[in-house]
């Protein structure tokens, strides 16, 4: 991998050590389910200050501060902790997600799950890797599959769709994962663990990374009614270890969600 990538993960376990649950400040955003901590914040400025020195020109589209994208080729999308819900209740399934965007589409992922000591990397055309070692999607089919997904927290109108989509897919697959992390969900799919993913709504910061890690490993990642990666909005996402297992799941999600869902844009 190229020493800007390499550099980056030395910076998002760095990063990691931030997180820290004493004396935690905890605030709610938007809704009731959606929380933000200083522990966030704290991991998100420290990337920010680090990340765009790697790059030049390089910008950073955090989820905490949604800094201006200007006419730059090179984004680093940042989660600074993803699953803040399980870091607040101490699960110990919550992680670190650094997306690299490069003319708008993810070129390469970095996920750290601190408490697993788990680093899952990935850059275009160099393959997907766990601590250093290469990993693969698997080869499971439809009814073998483990399917990860949610049902819309943080906009529960398109709740029962979801609903539809989770138990048309559990009834002709093996079972299902809600985990409250969406990129170590993405993470496990490139890693052989799970073989199905969909979401009705997730961010850039929430899926880049992700997306460049299936990729790598060999699976399908996308953006529903969307061609590119979008940065401006929330989006659906559907992944799967094998293109057969991708159609299908496609072909029941797109019969249960509309056409365009919402057009809501981030405001940056």
């Amino acid at each position: 991998m190229n020493t800007e990538i390499k550099k980056a993960c030395e910076i998002v376990r760095q990063a990691g050590k931030l997180m820290d649950t004493s004396d935690l400040e905890i605030e709610q955003k938007g809704n009731l389910s959606n929380y933000v901590t200083d522990a966030d914040k704290a991991v998100e400025a420290f990337l920010t200050e680090r990340l765009t020195g790697l790059i030049s020109k390089s910008e950073v589209l955090g989820e905490e501060n949604h800094h201006r994208i200007h006419d730059v080729s090179d984004v680093w999308v940042v989660d600074p902790i993803d699953g803040t819900s399980n870091f607040i209740r101490g699960i110990g399934f919550s992680g670190i997600s650094v997306g690299l965007v490069k003319d708008g589409e993810p070129y390469a992922g970095i996920i750290f799950n601190p408490y697993r000591d788990e680093m899952f990397v990935a850059e275009k055309g160099q393959g997907a890797f766990l601590n250093g070692k290469k990993i693969t999607v698997s080869d499971r089919d439809f009814s073998h599959s483990h399917l990860c997904s949610a049902m819309c927290l943080y906009d529960k109108r398109y709740a029962a769709p979801c609903f539809r989509i989770i138990e048309e897919v559990y009834m002709q697959s093996d079972d299902l994962r809600r985990m409250g992390t969406a990129s170590l969900e993405l993470a496990m799919v490139a890693a052989g663990r799970a073989e199905l993913y969909f979401e009705m709504r997730l961010f850039p910061w929430d899926a880049a990374a992700g997306f460049a890690l299936i990729r790598e490993a060999g699976g399908v990642a996308e953006c529903l009614h969307y061609d590119s990666f979008p940065l401006d909005r929330p989006f659906p996402v559907i992944a799967a270890n094998t293109p057969e297992n991708f159609e299908k799941l496609k072909e029941i999600v797109c019969r249960h969600v509309p056409t365009v869902p919402y057009d809501e844009r981030i405001t940056l």
